[in-house]
């Protein structure tokens, strides 16, 4: 087995284990290991490159080959290292890859010994993610080879379409629906919880629903998604029974072809899908129906259902409170009466859409406590009593900032004292529609610890005002930035150093630059040629601080996409790089020699400035010299008069004739003074 093999069913496929570098993960790493051995009491908290410097036990990447991986000690102290830590109880072993926020972190650790990897593979495998066709054939696959893997699985997510495998839905579909029918008929993922598939098509193979039925018996939790074709209404989709979480996500090509008939409750298979989840699933926790078009689908029949213990609802671009005839005013519309019945709802998430905020204003007081909330402007502010109890709020449309100021928004987000989580974009009608918006943000969420900011259409902020600016979030600890480029402003890892440097309490960020809604003016007109190209680049970050909490190291991961006109095609490419970000004086980075030199002439700092100066001031004293000693060293003047008497110009003639005269009349007088 190849270890693209477990990278791929880590759901990491695409990314190559770092090394041990993030001190905040390792931290309760090390703090458990400090009570079984009392050796590392002293190395809490931990420093850079921790795993290398106090275990000394991870090979470098390019010896790991085959996995399990059963090292063998090249040295009497190496060899009672790993005796310790192969003796560690596996609950510790389990405690510490639960500590560690990175399953490349995971991984590793897997990948010291085979004894680790024993306790540790059930954390490695919990959850695998397949992103595209590659990866669902030869993952599963592997799955299927081996049990002692594929039984530590508890949630599988298959994506089977890339962006350039969705042309071929129905073929990809076929390939990796049968896939998991062949693993499940298997009864290799027996301890599989929650399966999902995340096409452009339902899975091909409807009996694959059939083998997860009949091979996984703890699967609770099912999703699927719905394109041009529609499942059977005898499909095995709809014989699930006792389920606690169902999605169902609404691809582009079921608003193209059929809107108006799938969910509609004189269709079979709609019939058949809420009999299921209304009669056969009583204690329903999680539903989700999503779907994103400007023509919603109607879903009302979901308002009779009645489900004890549903905990999270999230509806998409579909329409609930619809009722056909005349309602009567002092009713209360469908929908809310739904929402009161269900008083156990924690997360709630609706588009513009589900219910208009009037109608939403109707709810009765105290009937619910959402601690999660999603929808528009106007449906959080017709909800002001949730206002205590909100952690996290996203708005799902971005809002104009022409029609509705910062301010605006802050005056709303400062009524909610516990919020902790925030995504907010907006659509920006001039450049400097920016200027208050981040200080509005800061001074209304001063307890943030996740924000998401999207700022379209328009530049907004530059980076370098922007890592200063969100030095006022305190406790802010992920970051997720997307924004128009500013003209001339820096690239991707720049602008990633000078946000780690400015702000170290941040683990891990995003920064991710769009194209604009409309190409920026050019001082010239290219009627044939679409300029700029849309381009969208993606960096991933994440940070690295010492015991003392200053930036350490900087992990980085880009990808960068480019559309070329004329339907030429699209470009990607990706990247990864690890940026040391302490100081240049600091030990183990002080250069030497010209090098050291160099760099100082470069260095963004106080140092750099007064050495660009320097070399400056010495550039016009060398000129100085330069043109001096040019002066004193030039062409005799009977050199210039030999020269000269080439020209045959009357003028240049009489010069020259001049000139000689005196120069003969001035080497007579030197002699007579000589002799």
């Amino acid at each position: 087995m190849q270890r693209s093999d477990y990278l791929r069913a880590a759901g990491r496929c695409d990314r190559t284990p770092a090394v041990f570098e993030s001190s905040r993960s390792f931290s309760p790493f090390l703090l458990l290991l400090s009570r079984f051995d009392s050796r590392y009491n002293d190395q809490v908290p931990l420093r850079s490159k921790s795993f290398d410097t106090f275990l000394d036990v991870l090979s470098p990447p390019n010896t790991m080959h085959i996995f399990p991986f059963d090292a063998t000690p090249s040295s009497p102290r190496r060899a009672a290292k790993r005796s310790r830590l192969t003796q560690a109880p596996g609950d510790l072993l389990i405690e510490i890859a639960s500590a560690m926020e990175s399953r490349a972190d995971v991984l590793n650790l897997c990948l010291t010994s085979s004894y680790i990897y024993s306790h540790v593979a059930p954390m490695l495998y919990e959850s695998v993610v397949l992103n595209n066709l590659e990866q669902c054939t030869r993952t599963l696959g592997m799955l299927q080879r081996r049990p002692d893997v594929a039984r530590h699985v508890r949630e599988l997510c298959v994506r089977p379409q890339s962006n350039s495998e969705s042309r071929h839905g129905v073929a990809v579909s076929l390939i990796a629906s049968a896939a998991v029918r062949e693993l499940a008929a298997a009864q290799r993922l027996d301890a599989l919880a929650k399966f999902v598939w995340d096409g452009d098509e339902k899975p091909y193979h409807e009996d694959m629903w059939f083998a997860l039925r009949m091979g996984c018996p703890r699967l609770r939790y099912i999703g699927t998604s719905v394109g041009r074709y529609l499942p059977s209404h005898n499909s095995h989709l709809f014989d699930f029974v006792d389920l606690i979480g169902f999605s169902l996500t609404l691809k582009p090509g079921f608003y193209d072809a059929h809107m108006d008939t799938f969910l509609d409750e004189d269709n079979a298979s709609s019939r058949q899908l809420w009999d299921m989840l209304i009669h056969r699933c009583p204690d329903l926790e999680e539903l989700t129906i999503e779907g994103v078009s400007s023509l919603p689908t109607d879903v009302h029949t979901i308002v009779e259902g009645r489900w004890p213990k549903l905990r999270k609802l999230s509806l998409g671009d579909v329409s609930i409170d619809w009722v056909p005839g005349v309602v009567n005013q002092t009713e209360k519309r469908p929908f809310i009466s739904f929402l009161e019945a269900h008083p156990t709802l924690e997360s709630l998430s609706l588009s513009r859409y589900t219910i208009q905020p009037a109608h939403l204003a109707t709810l009765d007081p105290g009937s619910l406590q959402l601690s999660s909330f999603s929808g528009t402007l106007p449906q959080l502010q017709a909800l002001p009593y949730l206002q205590p109890y909100l952690k996290s709020v996203t708005f799902r449309d971005p809002m104009q900032t022409r029609e509705i100021s910062a301010q605006a928004v802050a005056s709303i987000l400062q009524g909610l004292p516990r919020l902790t989580r925030l995504n907010i974009s907006f659509n920006l009608h001039s450049m400097y529609d920016s200027g208050n918006l981040l200080r509005s943000l800061i001074t209304s969420c001063p307890h943030l610890r996740h924000l998401e900011l999207t700022c379209g259409n328009k530049p907004s902020f530059q980076l370098d005002a922007f890592s200063k600016s969100v030095r006022g979030f305190p406790k802010l600890r992920t970051l997720h930035l997307t924004l128009v480029k500013y003209p001339g402003d820096e690239t991707l890892s720049a602008g990633a150093a000078r946000i780690a440097r400015a702000n170290p309490r941040l683990t891990r960020f995003s920064l991710t630059f769009i194209p604009p809604a409309y190409p920026l003016p050019l001082p010239f007109s290219l009627p044939y040629l679409p300029f700029p190209f849309p381009a969208r680049a993606t960096g991933t970050f994440e940070l690295t601080t010492d015991h003392h909490g200053l930036p350490l190291m900087l992990v980085g991961f880009e990808h960068f996409r480019r559309i070329w006109p004329w339907g030429l095609g699209v470009s990607s490419s990706s990247r990864r790089y690890v940026r040391d970000l302490r100081p240049l004086s600091a030990p183990g980075r002080r250069k030497t020699g010209w090098r050291a030199l160099v760099g100082l002439v470069f260095e963004r700092s106080a140092a750099g400035e007064e050495m660009r100066m320097m070399v400056f001031c010495g550039m016009l004293v060398g000129l100085a010299v330069w043109g001096f000693l040019s002066s004193r060293g030039g062409p005799r003047p009977r050199d210039v008069v030999r020269v000269a008497g080439k020209v045959h110009r009357p003028v240049v003639q009489g010069v020259l004739r001049f000139s000689s005269g005196t120069l003969s009349t001035t080497g007579r007088a030197v002699a007579t003074a000589t002799a």
